[in-house]
């Protein structure tokens, strides 16, 4: 076997109609074509690739996915992102990475999962030129 590309991550919901939003407001996904599966649910697309399905809960179930941690997403706009999760009202973290020319923002979507947008070139060179001396009362922190 050899992996040839990724192809989704899968969130579960309580709230399909708030997820929906989520994704297509502030990731800027376009809601799309999803088979007609037993269980209410949406794909989110990036282009033509349906990269965010978005399920209602299961009933519980025994299985953990505790191991878990983020989604990320490569991404162009660090000025804009920063606006628009402050628009929103989102609470962020933001990062340099040491010794690499990346720039990351973290956040939940609104049932909890973690979300993380990389920036790199020009704008985490940009951003480390800053000095990202930054006040967490404004929606970031380093």
């Amino acid at each position: 076997m050899r992996i040839i590309a990724f192809e989704h991550i899968n969130i579960s919901t309580g709230d399909l109609l708030r997820a929906r939003r989520f994704y297509a407001d502030v990731l800027g996904l376009r809601d799309g074509p999803r088979p007609p599966f037993s269980r209410p649910g949406a794909w989110m697309y990036l282009g033509e690739q349906p990269v965010v399905h978005i399920s209602t809960r299961r009933a519980p179930s025994t299985r953990s996915s505790d191991a878990f941690d983020h989604v990320a997403f490569r991404t162009e706009g660090l000025e804009k992102a920063r606006a628009a999760l402050r628009a929103k009202d989102i609470y962020f973290e933001e990062f340099g990475v040491p010794q690499n020319d990346q720039h990351q923002l973290f956040f939940r979507d609104p049932d909890g999962t973690e979300i993380e947008l990389i920036f790199s070139g020009d704008e985490a060179r940009a951003a480390a030129a800053a000095g990202a001396a930054v006040d967490a009362t404004k929606g970031r922190n380093t």
